[in-house]
């Protein structure tokens, strides 16, 4: 799982980006292995030991060269858009430097499907669909898949929930859309018998050496704190939705809007 590959990140945002040459590094180490790295919706299709996934969140515009790095390195990779921002700039990244980064316009997204990388939807507004109301996330879900089959003109088989937030009714309302398969983050392997519409994935940084690659693809990230966040899940969303309805309400309180 990668969101950036370029130069000159925030230090909140640094351990997001990784630099060309070191990506370029871990996918030739991952080759040099042996492994097929490829799009989400092609590794599920055939799954084995020495097949890997590549995906990239949100469709900053760095990922021109992304791709040619990949073409180059004879790897697939399914890149997810939230298509409400696309040609726009990543505005629900508020706090980070990054939000004024630009998110690939249609024309350079079915540049890069044509270079056979799949282009699945993070959603149309890249909001916590766990916490919408039922008709609106459902209208969100559809709305991204309709716009990238429109645009693109090629299947849309793959979803992303946006900050990896999930539930059983956002889960089926992925299924029911007609996506084949949706992701989060999990900081783990994937099982290859494991829900298509939970994909785990691990994340890879800027810090991520090539010489650890292949372990980290054999034996996953189980640290502490990777532990620590798969625990308290259920908490974190509590907060969250408490906050939700927080900002909502003050916001609705505020005179003359």
């Amino acid at each position: 799982m990668y969101h950036s590959v370029g130069q000159g990140a925030s230090s909140a945002f640094r351990r997001w980006q990784v630099d060309p040459g070191l990506f370029a590094e871990q996918l030739g180490a991952l080759v040099d292995a042996g492994y097929r790295l490829v799009g989400l919706s092609a590794a599920l299709d055939e799954p084995d030991e020495r097949t890997v996934a590549v995906t990239f969140d949100d469709g900053f515009v760095d990922f021109l060269g992304a791709t040619e790095l990949l073409v180059a390195a004879g790897c697939g990779a399914t890149l997810y858009v939230p298509t409400a921002h696309v040609a726009r700039r990543a505005r629900w990244m508020a706090g980070y430097r990054e939000a004024e980064l630009r998110i690939m316009d249609w024309s350079e997204l079915s540049e890069v499907a044509a270079a056979g990388i799949e282009v699945g939807s993070h959603g149309h507004a890249h909001a916590e669909l766990d916490l919408m109301p039922a008709h609106l996330m459902r209208a969100d879900i559809l709305l991204s898949r309709r716009m990238l089959a429109d645009r693109l003109g090629r299947p849309v088989r793959s979803f992303c929930y946006p900050f990896g937030y999930h539930t059983r009714t956002v889960r089926s309302a992925v299924a029911s859309a007609g996506f084949a398969s949706a992701c989060e983050v999990g900081y783990g392997l994937h099982p290859r018998a494991g829900d298509a519409f939970a994909v785990r994935r691990l994340i890879v940084t800027g810090d991520t050496r090539p010489a650890d690659m292949r372990r980290l693809v054999t034996e996953g990230q189980d640290s502490p704190v990777m532990q620590l966040r798969r625990r308290t899940r259920t908490p974190w969303r509590i907060y969250r939705a408490a906050h939700h309805i927080a900002t909502r309400s003050h916001a609705e309180a505020e005179p003359g809007d």
